[in-house]
């Protein structure tokens, strides 16, 4: 995870005094910040988005939650900042020789995430969302539309690379290939696994592609 190595080579009292300890200026203020970061994800890996409070990240961070508060103008807003380096760290994009293998991995590995702890605090966090206005736009501008852009780039990449159709429409592709995690971990439709995810590649690229896609990663 993001924070294990972190917390593994230091332990987490010691960042915490790092945090308070270290010179003024931009140094201590960022020690600060990761430190809160790391605990209010911490308590969302133990007692999930319905026990994530700010007092309790206040006190396992050894920060004041004026402190938290002046960064994070709510607890869902700091929720959702603490989750997305460990949540992006599980879900990276790949780049090899095919744009379609390298969207095919990603995928999997995205199920793979939602299909654990994570994918648990991630629906409590959308869940949450629908009532917060600005938990809902920071989950739009920071998870929903990088992922779409970097999606959408390997989607490009397919077309020069002559494995999918230059007449494409990407935003398509890209709901057909995204929107369906949410039904399956929202609406329990059912496991997201990787041959489930192999299913959904062939069922929306075989439409898109410009000659039959492999069913099968190298």
């Amino acid at each position: 995870m993001v924070f294990k190595a972190l917390r593994d080579k230091i332990g987490h009292s010691a960042l915490a005094e790092a945090a308070v300890s270290c010179g003024p200026g931009r140094k201590r203020d960022e020690a600060t910040r990761q430190a809160i970061l790391k605990a209010a994800y911490e308590t969302l890996a133990a007692e999930g988005y319905r026990g994530f409070t700010i007092e309790g990240v206040a006190e396992r961070a050894g920060a004041a939650k004026t402190t938290i508060y002046r960064w994070w103008p709510s607890k869902g807003v700091l929720a959702i900042e603490s989750f997305l380096p460990v949540f992006d760290a599980e879900t990276p994009f790949p780049h090899t020789a095919s744009a379609v293998q390298d969207l095919k991995t990603h995928l999997r590995l995205q199920a793979r995430a939602v299909s654990g702890r994570d994918g648990a605090i991630l629906m409590e966090l959308v869940a949450a969302g629908l009532t917060d206005p600005a938990m809902r736009k920071l989950y739009h501008d920071r998870v929903v539309m990088p992922r779409r852009e970097r999606g959408a780039e390997m989607l490009r990449r397919g077309i020069v690379q002559g494995e999918l159709r230059a007449d494409m429409d990407i935003e398509a592709a890209l709901d057909a290939l995204y929107g369906p995690f949410y039904s399956r971990f929202l609406a329990g439709m059912g496991p997201c696994d990787e041959a489930w995810v192999d299913r959904l590649c062939d069922t929306v690229l075989c439409g898109l592609a410009k000659e039959k896609v492999p069913s099968t990663a190298p």
